[in-house]
């Protein structure tokens, strides 16, 4: 009989560490910073690619004030995420040393721990586990006390796991999985009573759910197989026997249920569960050793005749198996995961895969499935799609530097073909000659105020009707002196005084409008130079501006080629990773299957002697 690791029970533990990056902790109940909202909006998009860039341009730019702290934290989480050990480490022990918050410190030595325990740096782990205080957060609590239960599991500290363990309490959803680690830390502490209590105790409560379901039973699977190693087949039996017919653990435990009754002897009940395994159009491992085990219950039972023909029967199917196990080796050697990869949704990046590839008309699909669905592979597939995402992206961003490179081609050819026209008007001195009449008009305009004279303020009109008046006046006084043109004179001259009243009249006010008018024509003529300075800085500029783009762009496009190339090399080695994990998987198989081919062929030379010895003829 195959032993049912207890590690494989253990494993449930790493299901309830939470795979998000925040982990439990809680995010602002308001956003004060609008761009630190926008970075929330893709992660919870779980656009992650996105929210990082956008949240480490952000933190560039110095546009969260009121959201550092949890900002930091973020981007440590997303890149820990990501497998971005180093940079999330190092993160995170920059935000310890200037944070003083004691539950932001316990969620930073939390990270710190989670990424030594996924180095396979347990010691190191361990320590860092010891400074996370007493949190307040029950989610915390739970996340930090199965981490560690993980960790003291892995330094054979089992009853320390064990005691951790027992003195957590969990919020709604993470009880259960609280009891059943803690139920195999007492096992493997050798606590074997108390850890079955537990593990008892979590198999037979009722479940609303397929998650508690399943933990229903691994917990009861897991007790079954750990009593049938401890010799207590007739309490296996009870604890197999309430695994679903239904679920993810039937196999197994109808398998288990078959050895607890022939480990009593009880070869007829044995093969019940049996029988029914190998009817299964499954290629499982608990199928495969059910068809090993018919042949040797039959035999068990003195029955030669039906454990040759089961034997036959099995060897058979092994070799069907083997030659399918070939068939599959051969497909991913020659590339057949490649097109699988090529399957593989790569316009989003980041969190778990929910689109596996397809296997329809793939030889062997079947084992590829399983090969596929181990956490491994699905990890390295993962990679695979960050980085053909990170591919994509920036063929992209060299399509767009190309588009850059355009658009600035286009505008030095437009400022090759107005800068000469606008050069021969600047060189034309308009503003020279505006600036002095406007300076002679100031002068003018003082002189007219310091000598208090009226008629400076005079208009175009009045001017020209003074010197006509003027002239009527020189003209009278070289004419004759007759009555008429003494009138003549006389009216001039009163005229005269009316025009000099009127202008005098409104001199003050002349005066002030001319002022103001003049304080207008500043203003304009002021800006009119700042705007020629303005235009000639930029004509002279100009063509160092599209230099320094022309360098920038070229620099930036051979950074993004760079980058291209690397991620093609890494691709190509995630390609060879994924190959090998998938061939080292297949290998696995293949020993294990001529193992139970080896067994099946001796078990039946075994009961053909049997048939001989008895005098029976061979079926």
């Amino acid at each position: 009989m195959r032993g049912f690791p207890l590690r494989l029970l253990a494993s449930c533990v790493l299901l309830a560490v939470t795979s998000g990056v925040l982990g439990g902790s809680k995010m602002p109940q308001q956003v004060l910073d609008l761009h630190y909202g926008e970075v929330l909006f893709h992660f919870y998009q779980q656009d992650y690619f996105t929210a990082i860039t956008h949240l480490m341009a952000a933190q560039q730019q110095e546009l969260l004030k009121h959201h550092k702290k949890d900002s930091d934290l973020l981007l440590g989480g997303m890149q820990l995420s990501y497998g971005m050990l180093d940079e999330a480490e190092s993160r995170f022990r920059r935000l310890l040393d200037r944070q003083s918050d004691k539950q932001v410190r316990n969620r930073i030595w939390y990270y710190l721990t989670r990424i030594a325990y996924q180095r396979g740096l347990h010691e190191k782990a361990y320590s860092t586990l010891l400074e996370i205080d007493d949190s307040r957060d029950e989610a915390i609590r739970a996340e930090t006390a199965i981490l560690g239960a993980n960790i003291r599991m892995a330094l054979g500290k089992d009853s320390e796991a064990a005691e951790a363990l027992s003195q957590s309490s969990a919020p709604d959803g993470w009880e259960e999985y609280l009891r059943i680690n803690r139920g195999i830390a007492l096992l493997r502490a050798g606590d074997v009573a108390g850890g079955r209590a537990v593990l008892d105790s979590l198999g037979n409560q009722d479940a609303d759910s397929e998650e508690l379901w399943s933990l229903r039973d691994r917990a009861n699977l897991g007790l079954g197989y750990q009593l049938l190693r401890a010799g207590e087949p007739e309490q296996a039996r009870r604890y197999l026997n309430r695994v679903r017919l239904s679920g993810p653990f039937t196999q197994a435990a109808l398998l288990g249920a078959g050895w607890s009754d022939a480990e009593r002897g009880l070869y007829h009940e044995a093969l019940t569960p049996w029988l029914s395994l190998i009817k299964l159009a499954s290629y499982d491992p608990p199928v495969q050793e059910a068809h090993l085990a018919v042949p040797y219950a039959f035999a068990s039972l003195g029955d030669y005749k039906r454990a040759v023909q089961f034997g036959n029967q099995a060897i058979g199917f092994y070799d069907r198996e083997q030659h399918e196990l070939e068939t599959a080796i051969t497909s991913v050697e020659s590339g057949v995961l490649l097109s699988l990869l090529s399957q593989v949704r790569t316009g989003v990046s980041g969190g778990w895969l929910k689109d596996n590839p397809t296997l329809e008309d793939i030889p062997a699909g079947r084992y590829l499935i399983d090969v596929l669905s181990g956490h491994d592979f699905q990890e390295k597939l993962k990679d695979y799609r960050d980085l053909s995402y990170l591919e994509e992206l920036l063929s992209q961003w060299l399509e767009n530097i190309n588009v850059y490179r355009a658009m600035v081609e286009a505008r030095r050819q437009a400022y090759e073909l107005r800068a000469p026209a606008i050069r021969n008007r600047l060189e034309k001195q308009e503003t020279q000659r505006v600036n002095a009449a406007w300076q002679r008009l100031g002068q003018e305009l003082e002189t007219v105020e310091a000598s208090h004279d009226p008629l400076g303020m005079a208009s175009t009109a009045e001017i020209q009707q003074w010197k006509r008046l003027l002239r009527i006046q020189d003209t009278a006084a070289m004419l004759p002196d007759t009555e008429r043109h003494r009138r003549i004179l006389q009216r001039s001259k009163w005229l005269q005084g009316v025009l000099y009243w009127n202008i005098q009249t409104d001199y003050k006010a002349r005066l002030w409008e001319a002022k103001k008018q003049l304080a207008g024509v500043e203003s304009a003529v002021v800006e009119a130079n700042d705007r020629q300075l303005t235009l000639r800085q930029a004509l002279d500029s100009a063509p160092a501006g599209f230099s320094g783009y022309d360098q920038r762009i070229e620099s930036l496009r051979k950074r993004i080629l760079a980058l291209i190339s690397r991620i093609q090399l890494e691709r190509i080695n995630a390609t060879r990773t994924l190959q090998q994990l998938a061939l080292a998987e297949l290998q696995t198989r293949k020993q294990r299957l001529a193992s139970y081919r080896s067994q099946a062929r001796y078990a039946l030379a075994r009961s053909y002697d049997e048939l001989a010895r008895n005098g029976e003829a061979q079926p």
